[in-house]
């Protein structure tokens, strides 16, 4: 049979733990460790499909590419669904943040007890000092769902679109 049938992912030895440990540590440098309950079960909620599903390279992959860029001075827009994955954003491939709208600050305090329904987005945030250090917190978040990157059975395969600058392109790809 010339063309088997199936998905064939590139394999990347220790993806799998790679993607995981750049999660978790830019999660404890966010957020803090332990991790606020909404984080850590929203990045479990999602590595754990990602990881199943062997999409794990695609995102490393990612990663190292984005990586690459900004330490060479380029930097990378993401665009369209990526932006939904907790994942994407702790591998630093998006800037976006699906989580709920919440406060954060550079100590790690973070606050997701936002009870005004007319925030739709950590951007709408009036900023307020931190109660643990004094220093000003900022918004974050956009409460975007895991499922609207892939889909409801975390099956999809994924697509993550970057925006490289005309002068890294050529390099980038």
């Amino acid at each position: 049979e010339p063309l088997k049938k199936g998905l064939f992912v590139p394999e990347i030895l220790d993806s799998k733990e790679k993607l995981t440990k750049i999660c978790y540590e830019n999660a404890y440098k966010k957020y803090g460790n332990p991790l606020p309950g909404i984080v850590a079960k929203r990045l479990e909620k999602e590595l754990k499909p990602i990881c199943d599903q062997n999409f794990d390279t695609v995102y490393y992959i990612s990663h190292l590419i984005v990586k690459k860029s900004l330490e060479d001075g380029y930097l990378v827009g993401s665009r369209g669904s990526v932006g939904s994955s907790i994942v994407a954003t702790l591998s630093n491939i998006t800037e976006v943040n699906p989580l709920p709208p919440h406060y954060l600050c550079k100590c790690t305090y973070s606050n997701f007890d936002i009870n005004d329904e007319n925030i739709m987005s950590g951007f709408d945030l009036a900023p307020i000092d931190c109660p643990k250090c004094g220093l000003l917190m900022y918004g974050e978040g956009h409460d975007i769902p895991f499922e609207t990157f892939l889909g409801f059975e975390a099956d999809k395969i994924p697509d993550i679109d970057l925006n490289f600058s005309n002068l890294y392109q050529n390099h980038a790809h």
